[in-house]
């Protein structure tokens, strides 16, 4: 473990201590402001994008304005974070999710280094279980582990030597554990293994589909 996840999960074991009602509502405040920033340009690449294309410069340009708050945002998340561990629902209210959000739009690195603190707002009730297992899932697989719920699928683009053909291969990433599975989505809110599959166009008993690469997920 890193010096740094260290230090925040050390910050989550200390985060009530000593924390007064207006620190609390000062972080609410703060959250509010980070949350207003978080959605200043998305809803508007949205829109644009619907209309000139995803690729267009538009859209381009207003990316880069919100990766540059949402470099700060993470900045501001990992401060508070630092101050008070994981705000509960219980301080913040419905800016308890802020946190998560901001997070989540951070790369795989900064996701992985708030892994334990996230599981464990998810494991005190101030996050859904639901949406924490697939954050947990997505950080386990791009570093390459087995997943615990079984929420990600798996892209590969493959090629046949003999003709050149592109084809995808997609398939469910390795789980840990798969007794039981099921049990244990449907305690987080999740559905069934195998209508999760369907929805990628997975056969349940296959467990991985081939596609031509031009076919759209």
């Amino acid at each position: 473990m890193n010096l740094r996840l260290h230090f925040v999960i050390l910050a989550v074991a200390v985060s009530s201590c000593g924390i007064s009602d207006s620190q609390w509502e000062k972080a609410r405040v703060q959250l509010a402001e980070i949350k207003k920033s978080d959605q200043r340009y998305r809803p508007q690449m949205d829109s644009v994008g619907r209309v000139e294309g995803w690729g267009s410069k538009s859209v381009e340009a207003l990316w880069e304005k919100q990766k540059a708050l949402d470099s700060a945002n993470l900045v501001a998340i990992d401060r508070l974070i630092s101050q008070y561990g994981y705000p509960s629902k219980l301080k913040v209210g419905d800016m308890v999710e802020v946190p998560f959000l901001v997070i989540q739009h951070a790369d795989d690195s900064a996701m992985a280094t708030f892994y334990e603190v996230v599981i464990g707002a998810g494991k005190n009730g101030d996050l859904r279980m639901r949406d924490v297992a697939q954050f947990q899932d997505h950080v386990l697989m791009v570093n390459k582990q087995p997943q615990e719920y079984g929420t990600q699928i798996w892209i590969d683009f493959k090629e046949y030597k003999a003709t050149g053909e592109r084809y995808d291969s997609v398939f469910l990433w390795p789980v840990r554990d798969r007794t039981q599975l099921n049990e244990k989505r449907l305690s987080v809110g999740l559905d069934s293994l195998e209508s999760h599959l369907r929805r990628y166009g997975i056969d349940p008993a296959k467990g991985y589909l081939l596609r031509r690469s031009t076919t759209v997920l």
